[in-house]
């Protein structure tokens, strides 16, 4: 079975710079995330894509160090990355969230519910989602250290 893992923003930023630490640790993120690579599984959402584009726009954003967000497409393609398109279901699903009690930012919606229509693990140290996905058990987590 292929190992597929939904990363969000702040957690595929942290991936392309490297800055991620932890590797060589059992279950560490670092790890999870190179054996979903290794397998062909890792995925984002597109609203991912749409929030980068958001930050840019912030005169104070911290992206300088990544491509423009087309050729950041390119090259995420060319790694075997796979993009989730926003489908209607999909925006559905995301809305539905907040019936279980998940707090209103979009982006976020959308990225979970991108794991669990995908039933995949989802990469991120956002505390609300964490919280959120511990008391419904969905999505399944990946380590955060």
């Amino acid at each position: 079975m292929r190992l597929s893992v939904v990363l969000d923003t702040h957690i595929l930023i942290a991936f392309l710079r490297g800055s991620l630490v932890g590797g060589g640790r059992p279950e560490s993120l670092l790890d999870v995330l190179r054996a979903a690579e290794d397998d062909g599984g890792l995925l984002l959402s597109a609203a991912t894509l749409w929030e980068i584009e958001l930050i840019r726009r912030n005169p104070r954003n911290d992206l300088r160090a990544l491509p423009p967000t087309d050729a950041l497409i390119s090259l995420l393609r060319s790694k075997g990355m796979t993009i989730i398109p926003i489908s209607p279901e999909l925006t559905v699903q995301a809305v539905c969230l907040l019936d279980d009690g998940f707090h209103k930012d979009p982006m976020d919606q959308f990225i979970t519910a991108t794991a669990i229509r995908q039933d995949s693990i989802l990469a991120t140290k956002d505390q609300a989602i964490r919280q959120w996905a511990a008391n419904t058990g969905k999505p399944h987590l990946a380590p955060i250290a």
